[in-house]
This record gives structure tokens, C-alpha cells and sequence, in this order.
């Protein structure tokens, strides 16, 4: 163990000392350095504030430190400090990245692709499918990883499948390495582990599953990941708060579409109608988007199959084809049809975004 541990951890014992003041100094000098500088260097040299100064000086938890540096050290914990070059570089880019990582377990986190999958506790039948599929597709990609937050529902489905379908899944915690919450998915971790997955963890041993924790659990799985899928979630809850953070990250989001009247769709639809989640159907989606596949495919919301259309629309379509407005009564003229029959073919060319319907009874082409 680095015996720079020590002074890493007690940085992170600091009283009212984040990332985003200790980062600047820590491009200059390191955690031991910080603690065997004079205050006047401090101020005079690395121009470090007045409070980050009296928490330093004032630090006295060493015993603190030394009873996580054995218990890292006897359950075989890997450590990633913010410095480090192992550390994830996605979330190091991110204001409020952890100062330090715990984790069981190693991944390949910056050489593979990072995709959280993240969603409600109280998934219906239709997310659990979609879930499935998407990850029995993503498969195929060698070097994928599967990030969620090890909760009921979503999360866990999604760890499962991964391990179903044989690719590696890192699960993010909101307490320490200490324990598994939820109890019941302890099985869960302890496969992800024997199948060369990781835990991941920001905090130390004791610290329970407290709920402001979950937050800050969810900025990591945001941060560390190239995009987030919400597949299925209510207007209020960790998902969203994932999505958003991702968003605010300039990373991808996508959501799952739903039925308009489902609570567990309003979430995934509240994201698509205000342009913070791109809409996903399929894992081509994702290909696309994220540039992950070699084949070159045609963006989702312009794929149109093949169609075929009977011989009155076909005459719609040639009287149209000038490309011009067309009144629904020089239609009717033109074709001789009866008001009921035309009105029929107008709408089957609507719905198979052939035509288009403008004001003042006017149709043209798409």
C-alpha cells in the first residue's frame, strides 16, 4: 500500500474541503506535501484560502485514517486518487469528481466503453424486456462496460443481464465496501465480482446507505460513463437526477419512450421533451449516437422501410408530385372520388409520412 494513502485519506477528512478547492493545489504539489507545508507557503506560494488552511492545521482524525488504511488493506480494496493516472478519466473531468475511489475488483475503465443503465425500482414488464434486449445486442461489442447503481429494479436487472450475456458491469455504491445495500442483492455483487466485474465506492467503511449519499452515488455513474440510458423512471427520483447530471456533464443521455399516461414513462418523457435524452428504440440507436459501430447507419429517425401503396394512393402521390399545395377540392376533381374515399387514402398517406396536412385543406408532399 502507497504511502501516500495516508494523506489522501485524510484529505478527504478535511471539514468543508472539496475537490474543487484541493484541486488546484494538487496540480502543483501532493497530499503529503500539503500537510508537511508551512501555512505562510501555503498561502504565499500555492495561494490556498484561509479555510482549506485552518482545516489542514487543524486536522487531528489520524486514527481515523489508519483504521481504513488496515481495513483497505485486509479485504484487499484497490484505491484511486484523483492524480492518479489509473483513475477514471471521464469522471476526473467532471468539477465534483470524488477525491478518492474505493474499490473491489478490477475493470478497464478507460480503455472500454462505459454505458450506465439506470432506472425505476419499480420496473413494469416492458423496461425488464427492453433491458434484455439491449444488452443481448450490445454483446457483441468486446469491450463494453455495463455501470449501474446495484439498486431493486432497473439496476439490477441490468447488472444481470450483463453477466447473462457475458460482458463486464461495474456497480456503483452509495456506502462503503463495508456492506451491500440492498441486502438481498448480496449474491448479486458477489457475482459481479467473481465474473471480473468491480464495486465502486467513494465512501468509507461505516458509512451507511444514507440518503443523501445516493446523490452523490449517481454523479459518479454519471460522470465515469460515456452515456446514460433511463429505461423507464417517475418525474422525481435517482434516475433523473443521474440524467440531469449526466446532461450537465456533456455526456449522452438516452431514454426510453412510453405510454403518455404511465407515471413510470414521465420521467423518460419529461427528459425527450425538454432535448435532454435522445429517444432510444433499439441498441442501433446507441450504434449510431455513439458511434460505436463500424457499419454506417442511417440515423433512427430517418430509417423508412420499404413501402409499398395501393393504386388510389399512388394516384394521390402523382398528383401531388409536383411538390406543390395541393387543395383537398382540386383532389377531389382530379380523381373523382367521393368525399369518404379520398379522405381514407389522405389519411393512410399521413400516417405513412407520405403527405402532409396544411392549414386551409391543402395537402403536399413530405
Amino acid at each position: 500500500m502507497s504511502s501516500s494513502l495516508k494523506y489522501q485519506l485524510a484529505l478527504t477528512l478535511l471539514k468543508g474541503v472539496g475537490t474543487a478547492s484541493l484541486r488546484p493545489i494538487l496540480e502543483r504539489i501532493s497530499p503529503e506535501e500539503i500537510f508537511n507545508t508551512s501555512p505562510q507557503e501555503l498561502t504565499s506560494k500555492y495561494a490556498v484560502g484561509t479555510l482549506c488552511i485552518q482545516a489542514i492545521t487543524n486536522f487531528k482524525d489520524w486514527n481515523r485514517v489508519e483504521q481504513e488504511i488496515q481495513f483497505i488493506e485486509s479485504n484487499h480494496i484497490n484505491t484511486y486518487f484523483l492524480t492518479d493516472k489509473e483513475y477514471p478519466f471521464r469522471l476526473r473531468e467532471c468539477a465534483d469528481a470524488p477525491l478518492l475511489l474505493f474499490a473491489k475488483g478490477r475493470l478497464n475503465w478507460n480503455d472500454s466503453k462505459m454505458l450506465a443503465i439506470v432506472g425505476t425500482r419499480n420496473n413494469t414488464a416492458v423496461g425488464k424486456k427492453f433491458t434484455e434486449n439491449i444488452l443481448s445486442v450490445l454483446q457483441a461489442l468486446p469491450d463494453i462496460v455495463i455501470v449501474s447503481g446495484l439498486a431493486l429494479g432497473i439496476d439490477t436487472i441490468a447488472h444481470e443481464e450483463a453477466l447473462r450475456n457475458k460482458l463486464p458491469t461495474l456497480a456503483v455504491l452509495a456506502h462503503g465496501l463495508d456492506r451491500i445495500y440492498p441486502s438481498v442483492n448480496r449474491r448479486l455483487a458477489t457475482e459481479i465480482l467473481n465474473t471480473g466485474g468491480c464495486l465502486l465506492s467513494e465512501c468509507k467503511q461505516g458509512e451507511e446507505p444514507d440518503r443523501y449519499l445516493f446523490p452523490r452515488r449517481n454523479r459518479i455513474v454519471a460522470g465515469m460513463t460515456d452515456a446514460t440510458l433511463v429505461i423507464e423512471s417517475d418525474l422525481k427520483g435517482g434516475s433523473l437526477i443521474t440524467a440531469n447530471l449526466a446532461f450537465g456533464y456533456g455526456r449522452y443521455v438516452f431514454a426510453m419512450p412510453g405510454r403518455v399516461y404511465d407515471s413510470k414513462s414521465s420521467g423518460c418523457l419529461a427528459l425527450i421533451k425538454t432535448q435532454k435524452a435522445q429517444l432510444i428504440t433499439s441498441a442501433d440507436d446507441l450504434f449510431y449516437w455513439l458511434n460505436w459501430s463500424k457499419d454506417n447507419l442511417t440515423p433512427p429517425e430517418k430509417c423508412k422501410k420499404v413501402q409499398v401503396f395501393s393504386e388510389e394512393e399512388n394516384t394521390v402521390l402523382a398528383h401531388l408530385s409536383s411538390g406543390e399545395e395541393k387543395h383537398v377540392d382540386f383532389l377531389l376533381q382530379s380523381t373523382g372520388w367521393p368525399p369518404a374515399k379520398l379522405a381514407v387514402v389522405l389519411l393512410n398517406l399521413s400516417l405513412a409520412d407520405q403527405i402532409v396536412s396544411l392549414t386551409g385543406n391543402k395537402y403536399q408532399l413530405i
